[in-house]
């Protein structure tokens, strides 16, 4: 007898072969969007990653947007939502109300009671990779890039690799012997045992500084706890370092590595920070496998740099999380929704875009305008070539009404050129040539017609500028150019189409 089971929003189930087998909800055929009468936007279309650009007023959140987030919730997806203005909670409640999903909706913020110790998560965590002290490094220092971004940190020196390479030695050690000596580990303890190792050959023989470091404490805690042959060799490997080597450094050099840790997790050790993410844990990034979603709600407007942090947080754990998922057993489709993108850059945001597909990830990312990612990344040829790759691994892009000619050219050229013809045709007349035999004036007149070939942008530039941005004055109406790497949309036989989005006045 065969079985069935009837993807998530669904009308009817789907068979997949002859034999008594249970057919996996979602697949990848599964329509999300209509672009046209002939095209959809599939789950495999959304997992392959969607960058939506346009202008202030464009219409891309109320148009385009919104339409996909509708489509995304109605179709059962978990996903995670990152804020950059105040209003976005209350946007996401009324498609989670419309959408029927208003009680999977959970909001982190300063007033709920969602707590997520990151870094004592990642140590928890199970399967192959998780719990790895080089993970909770990496961790660790992706989610304090953004500092570094911000404080314009970075490229320069020619021994900035020595000193981030310190930096991650000093974390590699604190982590590992905090968990050696308590199980667990926090940013506040971090911080505690940092400033607390012996700044001396001589301090580390002091009866007076062991009486009073927590980094010793730890140590002798460590000391007598049991370990496996592993643990004990990598137990000795941060006994010398935090005992011998750290201690030797000159005073400049381990003054630069300990106040470099200090200035990093300085916003993570007090405040709304250390409440929500050093304390303990009740919500983690796994929830939106089970169809959760998660709405960071520290808007980056309102909260600045503390908005920041949590936001780049909870990206940067949901990405690590979800790669680790088996889709076999929880084939759940699930998006990474980011409106303002540009604020939450981080360096594995390329890496993400290029595997998330597997992990059935449907990356969205908003904009206005290419500049913003590139002024974001540094603005150098570097920052163009960043944000280029990741560009390039979101197949989906749709692009609004723009006034950037930078974003215009962008987006004729990702379109392409295509081979065009061109009539030209001239008339011109000799006046000293006279009148014909008969009256006819054509033997004074000269006319000649031709036809050039050449290659020019599909769509031109201008044509973005052109584009409605709905309101009352094209009664909701909303154009976009909707482009699909690898797809020839069947109503245009292109890679690109016109699209209309109706908007919600």
């Amino acid at each position: 007898m065969l079985k069935f089971r009837w993807p998530f929003g669904s009308k009817k189930p789907e068979r997949i072969d002859d034999k008594d087998t249970v057919v996996l909800p979602w697949p990848l055929s599964l329509p999300l969007v209509r672009w046209s009468h002939d095209d959809v936007w599939t789950i495999g279309n959304a997992v392959e990653g969607t960058l939506i650009l346009g202008a202030t007023g464009s219409g891309k959140s109320s148009g385009s947007g919104r339409t996909l987030a509708l489509a995304c919730l109605r179709n059962g997806f978990g996903g995670i939502v990152l804020t950059a203005k105040a209003d976005e909670r209350r946007v996401w409640e009324s498609y989670c109300r419309e959408a029927g999903r208003l009680n999977d909706l959970v909001i982190f913020g300063p007033q709920e009671p969602w707590r997520y110790n990151f870094l004592n998560a990642e140590l928890e965590n199970k399967g192959d990779g998780a719990g790895l002290t080089e993970n909770i490094v990496n961790l660790f220092s992706t989610v304090l890039e953004i500092a570094e971004r911000g404080q314009g940190q970075g490229g320069g020196r020619e021994d900035e690799g020595y000193w981030r390479r310190a930096l991650r030695q000093l974390l590699r050690n604190a982590v590992d012997l905090l968990v050696f000596a308590t199980g667990r580990v926090s940013i506040p303890e971090l911080y505690r045992m940092v400033v607390s190792t012996a700044t001396s050959l001589e301090q580390v023989k002091s009866e007076q500084w062991k009486t009073n470091s927590f980094c010793f404490q730890c140590l002798a805690k460590a000391d007598k706890a049991t370990k496996s042959v592993a643990q004990l060799a990598d137990f000795e490997i941060v006994a010398d370092y935090f005992l011998l080597e750290f201690p030797a450094l000159s005073e400049k050099t381990r003054s630069v590595v300990v106040s470099t840790f200090t200035s990093m997790v300085d916003v993570l050790n007090r405040g709304i920070l250390r409440e929500l993410f050093c304390t303990t844990t009740n919500l983690t990034p796994s929830a939106t496998e089970e169809g959760k979603i998660i709405l960071i709600d520290l808007a980056v407007k309102e909260f600045r740099e503390v908005g920041q942090f949590a936001q780049v947080l909870w990206k940067y754990a949901f990405q690590r999380s979800i790669e680790r998922r088996d889709v076999q057993t929880n084939p759940r489709p699930v998006f990474l929704w980011a409106d303002e993108a540009q604020n939450f850059l981080t360096s594995y945001d390329f890496e993400f875009a290029a595997t998330c597909r597997s992990a059935r990830v449907a990356t969205v990312l908003l904009s206005q305008n290419v500049s913003n990612f590139y002024a974001t990344l540094g603005g150098n040829e570097k920052a163009r070539t960043e944000a280029d790759s990741l560009f390039a691994n979101l197949n989906t892009k749709i692009l609004h009404a723009n006034g950037d000619a930078v974003t215009n050219e962008w987006s004729a050229r990702l379109i392409g050129r295509c081979r065009q013809f061109f009539v030209n045709t001239s008339s011109s007349e000799n006046p000293a040539a006279g009148v014909g035999f008969w009256g006819d004036p054509a033997e004074c007149t000269q006319n000649s017609a031709g036809v050039t070939e050449s290659y020019e942008y599909e769509v031109q530039p201008s044509v973005f500028t052109t584009l409605r941005t709905g309101g009352v004055k094209y009664s909701g109406l909303i154009d976009a150019i909707v482009f699909q790497n690898g797809t020839r949309f069947q109503s245009t036989g292109r890679t690109w189409l016109n699209s209309t989005f109706r908007q919600r006045l």
